[in-house]
Formats: structure tokens, C-alpha cells, sequence
């Protein structure tokens, strides 16, 4: 069987994949076809989530074993096929690109064709997909003090704020909650 699954980006609103792929493939095929695609790093750890109609994720599906409770299964992408946890159009899955910021990308099996598929292949790309942090970039940053020609620290006031307190900024009058049930991914 053939899995038809699309993908959305909560962060970018014209982002949309979709892929095909062997129901008795693999996670780690899955993964790959992703990262290629998107031009993702291959090495940072990503992970798939299943997920009940509320996006709620209730199983994890790793890159590398993870250390679990005795009680739990565990499952990683190298050893778990599509076909054991996506069954029925409609499943839903959230595929986590940036542990670090849990940051992810919203996938749904759209369709199942009672057809082989010969390889896992993208059949539409619209849109930017969300940039992945390069964390080797990101630990890198220089973080070393900004100093003046003659030796002096520069305090960047306008990017730290400045050591008054005005109790009238934390004032939240203007704000009101909002019902995530009205949000519709």
C-alpha cells in the first residue's frame, strides 16, 4: 500500500508538503525523505509523535534509543514501519525537526492507495519550510562583552532595557485569553 501524507508548518502559513511513501516502510525513511527534501541537517535528533484528533501526542517514535520507564515501548524510527501506527486516513502525526525549541511540522495521512509505491518521493512542495537551528551555528555565538576603543564595556541599552522599573509596562489591561479550542490546525 501507498501512504499519501501531507505536512503543514504552524509557523509558515504557505508551507505545504506532501509525500508518498510505502506503508511498510520505515520511520527512518520517512525522516530521511523529510530532511532531503527540506535540506534539513541530517544530524540533529528529530522524533515523530501519534497524535489523537486534538493533536494531543501520546507515542513517540525516536531517531536513536531513548532510555524509557520499564513499562513503556519504546520505539525507534530504524525499527518501526508506518503501517504499525498509521492505519486509517485521517491519523495524525507531529514531526519534530528542533528538539531544543519543540518545534515541529503537523502530518496527516490524507490517503491510502491499495497500490505499491516504489520509493518514498515528495509529490508537492509550496511554500518556504520552516529553518531548522543549525545548533552548531547556535553554540558558537560569541557572547564576549562589546568594548569601546579604549577598553571600556559597552552597555547596549536599548537591547538589555535599562535597570529602571516601570511597573506600568507589566500592566496587561489590554490583553485577553484566548480559547485554543478556536484555533483550528
Amino acid at each position: 500500500m501507498t501512504y499519501k501524507l501531507a505536512l503543514l508548518s504552524g509557523e509558515v502559513d504557505n508551507f505545504r508538503m506532501e509525500v508518498e511513501i510505502s506503508s511498510d516502510a520505515t520511520f527512518l525513511e520517512l525522516n530521511n525523505l523529510i530532511i532531503n527534501k527540506l535540506d534539513y541537517s541530517p544530524n540533529e535528533i528529530t522524533s515523530f509523535f501519534m497524535c489523537d484528533d486534538q493533536w494531543e501526542r501520546y507515542q513517540e517514535i525516536t531517531l536513536i534509543e531513548m532510555e524509557t520507564r520499564p513499562d513503556e515501548d519504546s520505539y525507534t524510527m530504524e525499527n518501526t514501519r508506518l503501517e504499525e501506527f498509521l492505519v486509517d486516513e485521517g491519523d495524525k502525526m507531529f514531526y519534530v525537526f528542533d528538539t531544543l525549541n519543540d518545534r515541529g511540522l503537523f502530518m496527516s495521512l490524507r490517503e491510502v492507495k491499495y497500490e505499491d509505491c516504489p520509493e518514498a518521493r515528495c509529490t508537492k512542495l509550496v511554500g518556504k519550510a520552516p529553518k531548522q537551528i543549525d545548533m552548531e551555528e547556535f553554540l558558537n555565538i560569541d557572547t564576549t562583552p562589546k568594548r569601546s576603543k579604549g577598553g571600556d564595556i559597552i552597555d547596549d541599552e536599548d537591547f538589555y532595557g535599562s535597570e529602571e522599573f516601570d511597573q506600568d509596562e507589566l500592566d496587561m489591561g489590554g490583553f485577553s485569553e484566548v480559547d485554543m479550542s478556536e484555533i483550528d490546525l
